[in-house]
């Protein structure tokens, strides 16, 4: 018995190193041979539908630079990439984070199956690419959908205060514009210094949003004193004669303040807390300014919103 048990030890170790090559190389059933430069004991695995990041080198055997990126991101997938076994996309499913490794890819699986690209005339079909491979961080999509946002927020910031700098002039017109119809309705407005105006018609709880936070908003919109042009709401949607059965009709999800909305939302949904009912009165520089966006909504149109924050879902 003991004889038996130290031969079937022994097989395995034999079928093991024959996995290895005199590099420490290690291959798969597949064909795709790998080693670990760096193992992170105890790191996060990536799930599926994650976001990754990875730094990645490659080089033919020319030495000639195919790919040098850093932190590229990509969708972990995993019913995508066990359809190929052997090409770079396994040897992703193998890191966590921060691990990193060499790997060795046919050129034709890289060029015709990863990449869906002819393969370049000087490149044989069985070339091995060498890559270079980082696991850098991994998030959920909304933590990395609001990190990339966020990226935006300072040149965003900049725009807006450059465009309303430089239509002072149209921030006036419509700002009288603006008074004259609450005057004239008798409505009592707030004004933000940049020039929203904006009545709270009901008040929510809690803390208002941040720059950055993931909101959740219902809205109507029209132009002053004019048509309607959208809503989220499906029974407004009808009532307006703007109903569209091939679109859903859901709050509005965005980022507060990272240029996802027009200013004038982005200004006024700050304002509110959760449950809040509110109509803001957007001069057109803080709306679309100048642009002609529909047969409703012309060159320099005053935009009015009726909007509810149903939710702050994330900060």
């Amino acid at each position: 018995m003991y004889n038996k048990i130290l031969t079937v030890c022994l097989v395995m170790v034999s079928f093991i190193q024959a996995c290895k090559d005199k590099d420490g190389f290690t291959t798969t059933e597949s064909g795709l041979k790998y080693r670990f430069l760096e193992k992170s004991e105890g790191a996060v695995a990536p799930q599926d539908g994650e976001i990754i990041t990875l730094n990645l080198k490659m080089v033919n055997t020319n030495d000639s630079v195919l790919v040098d990126a850093q932190e590229m991101a990509l969708e972990k997938n995993d019913s995508l990439w066990s359809l190929t076994g052997g090409g770079i996309e396994e040897a992703f499913s193998l890191l966590s984070q921060g691990d990193s490794m060499e790997v060795k890819v046919n050129a034709a699986d890289l060029f015709q199956r990863t990449w869906r690209m002819p393969l370049p005339p000087n490149m044989s079909a069985e070339e091995e690419i060498t890559c270079n491979i980082k696991l850098v961080d991994v998030y959920t999509i909304a933590s990395y959908q609001r990190m990339e946002a966020m990226k935006r927020v300072p040149q965003v910031e900049a725009i807006r205060e450059r465009t309303l700098a430089d239509n002072q002039e149209q921030m006036e017109t419509d700002g009288a514009a603006i008074d004259a119809y609450l005057t004239k309705n008798n409505i009592e407005a707030e004004t933000t210094q940049n020039g929203l105006r904006y009545v709270i018609m009901e008040e929510g709880n809690g803390e208002s949003p941040q720059v950055g936070d993931q909101v959740k908003v219902n809205y109507t919109g029209n132009v002053l004193e004019g048509e309607y042009f959208d809503t989220s709401v499906e029974d407004k949607a009808v009532a307006l004669g703007l109903h569209d059965p091939r679109r859903p009709y859901q709050p509005f999800e965005f980022f507060l303040g990272t240029g996802g909305v027009i200013h004038g939302w982005d200004e006024g949904i700050g304002l509110l807390k959760k449950g809040s009912i509110a109509r803001f009165y957007i001069p057109s520089p803080m709306g679309y300014g100048n642009q002609q966006r529909s047969e409703v909504i012309v060159p320099n149109s005053i935009l009015e919103f009726e909007v509810e924050l149903i939710d702050i879902v994330s900060n």
